[in-house]
């Protein structure tokens, strides 16, 4: 045939020239049966050995723009890795309490109000800033009210007995926060410094 390009030219020697010439090969015999001008194709070069074999398959990696090649992380069948699991949502910012602990024995807001109850939203970050203004010691937990009467207060979480003198914690509301209950569980403190929450959705 006239103009034709020769599929293999006896001065073609080594493995690696040949599989270009093939690859070139089979592009043009794509575009002269009706492969589109704007098919884009990518060849992927044949790296030599220390013998001057290709490396690997004799196959080179060919392939038209916008099919992406299988990647590393694809599965023996070809198809995609399963994604990473997703990370959990973070709990939202919420309010800020402020609280006072009297010399008194009250929980009270800033205007010096008793505060009894605490109106919370499931799954906010409350945090807490909590002042012992009474300059002997108070403690505030956050618990089942059976445990924090009797001073059981160990992983619950709070602030430990203190003098004097304000105390910061996060505290993040569940469902479960309904049933429990703040407190200062200073033996002889609890009947008089506790609280309930109401907990909205």
């Amino acid at each position: 045939m006239r103009g034709a390009i020769p599929l293999y030219d006896r001065s073609m020697k080594t493995p690696s020239t040949r599989i270009v010439a093939a690859s070139m090969a089979s592009l043009l015999l794509f575009a002269a049966c009706g492969g589109t001008s704007a098919s884009t194709w990518t060849i992927a070069p044949v790296q030599p050995t220390p013998s001057g074999g290709p490396v690997g398959s004799a196959v080179a990696s060919v392939a038209p723009s916008g099919m992406p090649m299988p990647s590393a992380s694809a599965g023996a069948s070809g198809a995609p890795a399963s994604p990473a699991a997703s990370t959990p949502a973070s709990p939202s910012l919420g309010q800020t309490v402020t609280l006072d602990l009297t010399g008194s024995l009250s929980i009270t807001n800033e205007a010096g109000e008793a505060v009894t109850s605490l109106t919370v939203k499931d799954g906010e970050t409350v945090h807490f800033v909590i002042d012992n203004t009474a300059d002997f010691a108070h403690s505030f937990f956050i618990g089942p009210a059976d445990a924090l009467a009797q001073n059981q207060v160990a992983g619950l979480p709070g602030i430990p007995d203190w003098n004097s003198g304000v105390q910061e914690f996060d505290y993040v509301v569940t469902p479960e926060t309904a049933t429990l209950e703040f407190a200062c569980t200073v033996p002889g403190h609890y009947q008089l410094m506790r609280g309930t929450f109401t907990v909205e959705p």
